[in-house]
């Protein structure tokens, strides 16, 4: 991960324009400056005050806080066990945290990370009340594919990356292979951005809507640039997303395939003479691919599990050469919060998945039927992308985007009963004119 730097004039130009924006555009377009902030201003750029640092998405996050309050938006939101689950997790860790390295500059840490997480989770809670508006976010995400991808076509050409003007991007070199990454932090972060978004910008230009031809060609732009990183994680999750949207058919046979993928690992560990999770070492498509890192990482892990369970650990580097850097984000969980923020960090992700699946198989809607499978296809995507690197940069943005997604369908789900302010439905409301 790169460490934060001094934010650049370019970078502070947009970013005072999007906080502009984040205040006056009207409520149901409040998701759009957090978009084009994802896309287009480089993550490990910081304002500095005092002792606190402020990326792009933390200012965003303080100015939405604040255009909530000052203009009287903010809904009684009813926070169900999904988001308390999301709650506990974050306080958790953050307490383990704190306690692990009993310093004030942990707390000041942890800090930032209430703004750049609970409180985006927060934002994001008051501004999806519904599909429309979370389908509004993705169509401006698929605007911003198709205005990125000719910006990285022309990285992958040249081998210069042309967002360096806006600060510390660049262009890397492995195997004679251009690793394209636009504004991103890492090529894998961009590939990832872009293959978990995938699943709903099918999901959405399957139903009779507006910019339907936007949606689609974002998911071959998508394609394009995930390509264009040259990077193993990011092309097998695009793989996994299109072979789960497949699926869609027999999705009532989910739970049975879940078991059969757990008893086939189970079986695996008994003929390997190696650990089943060695599979992930032989694992790449690209040359240059680093498996055996990621293997290794998690051997390790495992054979250092009393030193992290309680409080984590200051330190991966004394298990190994190289383990200093933790591409794994479940490990990374269980290093900064203990076992039990790793626990509750997967309760969240199975809540999440078996919600979606639940409502899938519920809905009576076809559309919303596979809109909820498209969450769930992304739920995965992200559970397969921590195998293989830990979340930095833009990529958070989306990921609170989708928890806050799947927080309102849980009340769909588990209230079905009583009426729920901003209850999906993609019939019954008329669609936002955007």
């Amino acid at each position: 991960m790169n460490s934060p730097t001094t934010i650049t004039g370019p970078t502070l130009l947009i970013t005072v324009a999007l906080a502009v924006m984040t205040f006056i555009v009207p409520r149901r377009y409040l998701l759009l400056p957090y978009v084009i902030g994802a896309c287009f201003a480089p993550a490990d750029q910081t304002v500095m005050v005092g002792e606190l640092n402020f990326q792009v998405l933390r200012i965003l996050v303080v100015v939405g806080m604040l255009r909530l309050a000052l203009r009287g938006e903010i809904i009684a939101l009813r926070w169900n066990r999904f988001d308390k689950l999301v709650l506990a997790w974050f306080v958790v860790g953050s307490i383990v945290y704190v306690t692990q390295w009993m310093s004030f500059g942990a707390f000041i840490n942890r800090c930032g990370r209430f703004v750049e997480w609970l409180c985006l989770y927060w934002v994001f809670r008051q501004s999806v009340r519904s599909w429309q508006d979370l389908r509004f976010a993705y169509v401006a995400l698929a605007f911003c594919a198709l205005i990125m991808l000719p910006f990285v076509v022309l990285e992958w050409i040249r081998g210069t990356n042309p967002f360096a003007v806006l600060g510390r991007v660049v262009t890397t070199l492995r195997e004679e292979n251009y690793r394209c990454q636009a504004t991103f932090p890492h090529a894998i972060m961009m590939g990832l951005f872009w293959a978990t978004l995938v699943p709903l910008f099918v999901g959405f230009a399957r139903q009779q809507a507006r910019y339907r031809w936007v949606l689609w060609s974002a998911v071959g732009a998508s394609a394009l640039m995930i390509w264009m990183t040259a990077s193993s994680t990011p092309i097998l999750t695009l793989v996994a997303v299109a072979v789960l949207l497949l699926a869609f058919p027999l999705r009532q046979y989910t739970g049975t395939a879940a078991w059969g993928v757990l008893a086939l690992l189970f079986a695996l560990s008994f003929v390997m003479k190696a650990p089943v999770w060695h599979l992930i070492a032989r694992v790449g498509v690209v040359s240059g691919s680093t498996g055996w890192h990621r293997f290794y990482l998690i051997d390790e892990a495992i054979r250092h599990f009393s030193q992290w369970m309680l409080l984590g650990t200051h330190d991966t580097g004394s298990w190994g050469l190289g383990l200093e850097d933790v591409t794994n984000q479940y490990i990374l969980e269980g290093v900064r919060g203990g076992f039990l923020t790793l626990v509750l960090f997967g309760v969240i992700l199975f809540v999440g998945a078996r919600t979606m699946v639940r409502l899938s198989l519920r809905s009576r809607d076809r559309s919303e039927s596979y809109l909820a499978w498209g969450l769930f296809v992304t739920i995965i995507a992200h559970c397969l992308s921590f195998l293989g690197v830990s979340y930095f940069g833009q990529i958070d943005m989306i990921w609170y985007l989708l928890l806050a997604g799947v927080a309102l369908c849980y009340g769909q789900v588990h209230e079905a009963a009583q009426p729920v302010p901003g209850r999906l439905a993609v019939a019954a409301r008329p669609q936002h004119a955007y």
